[in-house]
């Protein structure tokens, strides 16, 4: 039976030993309500693609609690165009791609060399990540392909995948209206997803073309 918890410290203590120890949750962000687990733990990795339905062969994003432990995960050949993004707009809902270190677990990336890593402002999420001490791995909390173009929020992440998770962690919504903004600084830097952060926002920090690929 599913356990919805309310975001409080002695909650984020128990949801946070249950992703050490392979669990899997339902977590706020500062976008979609999302699947959470340790990225380490490739039995928890499966059991989240099963939960979604979703291809054992796309990514999982990395996120981590401090804006700059980026660099303990990923690189690039300009590094101070990802600080300066980082420095813009984290804690936010911005995903960075950059080349991955070996720091970073095989099967989250499903063989790849590239890693998407962000850092996210929401409270609650915060307080369960202080309770961590590791980054997380995180997917949207809904059937893949039955929330399409809308944000999922904790009800309609109960009603997809609900059942199937240890705990439920509440928490407010941030005021976003899309998924994050995605850039890839691998190769040609670009915009790759555009969400509230919009393109503008982006060329105001760091030169890039302000297009989605």
């Amino acid at each position: 039976m599913m356990k919805v918890l309310e975001p409080i410290k002695e909650n984020f203590k128990v949801v946070a030993k249950c992703i050490k120890e392979g669990g899997v949750i339902i977590s706020p962000s500062d976008t979609n309500f999302a699947l959470t687990l340790n990225p380490w733990n490739e039995a928890a990795i499966e059991r989240a693609f099963a939960i979604k339905n979703r291809p054992a062969t796309s990514p999982l994003t990395l996120f981590i609690l401090n804006p700059n432990d980026w660099k303990k995960y990923g690189e690039a050949e300009d590094e101070k165009m990802v600080q300066l993004l980082v420095d813009a707009f984290w804690p936010g809902p911005l995903n960075i791609i950059v080349k991955k270190k070996n720091t970073v677990p095989d099967r989250m990336l499903c063989g790849g060399d590239t890693v998407s890593i962000s850092c996210l402002s929401n409270p609650a999420w915060r307080g369960m990540m202080n309770e961590l001490d590791m980054p997380v791995s995180m997917t949207s909390a809904n059937l893949s392909g039955k929330a399409d173009g809308v944000l999922v929020d904790m009800e309609l992440a109960i009603r997809q995948i609900g059942d199937k998770v240890e705990y439920i962690l509440k928490g407010e919504a941030q005021g976003t209206t899309k998924s994050s903004t995605i850039i890839s600084l691998v190769d040609k830097p670009c915009i790759t997803r555009l969400g509230d952060i919009s393109a503008e926002d982006i060329k105001k920090v760091i030169n890039i073309a302000p297009s989605v690929v």
